[in-house]
């Protein structure tokens, strides 16, 4: 992890410090340490880490589960972690398209799976329903961690 993680430097013309923000479950915690107040730019840095390790630890996020269940702005399918593509085959004058649903999650670290369901095979309610259904099956295989 990067030392000064959550931690940005604030220079004024006449002051300086060092902000701290930690953003869990959607709930935002910030605290301002001043250079002034502490003495130094490096004893406002130590406060501002100590602070930060404080409150990294007293504060519960999400687990790995919890969040691959957590809806995004951005989801246009109605299930996270489900989307549709759509592709065109750059190998043939013609250029056809292929649109598929695809499934994704991640049963461990570091490890993605995806699922792809042709439209063009299972149709598109169907492709779509078989895309869901792998992404439940996955989400409910994942490590809780």
């Amino acid at each position: 992890m990067r030392a000064n993680r959550n931690i940005t430097r604030i220079d004024r013309k006449t002051t300086g410090g060092y902000l701290v923000r930690v953003m869990r479950r959607g709930e935002l915690t910030s605290w301002y340490f001043s250079d002034k107040e502490y003495g130094s730019k490096r004893k406002a840095l130590a406060a501002a880490k100590e602070y930060r390790d404080e409150l990294e630890g007293g504060l519960a996020g999400y687990s790995a589960k919890q969040l691959a269940k957590k809806q995004r702005s951005n989801n246009t399918s109605g299930v996270v972690g489900v989307r549709l593509v759509e592709e065109k085959d750059p190998r043939w004058p013609s250029q056809p398209t292929y649109r598929y649903w695809v499934a994704q999650w991640s049963p461990q670290k570091g490890i993605r799976r995806t699922k792809r369901f042709s439209v063009e095979k299972y149709g598109e309610d169907k492709a779509y329903k078989m895309a869901v259904q792998a992404r439940k099956k996955g989400v409910a295989e994942m490590e809780d961690r």
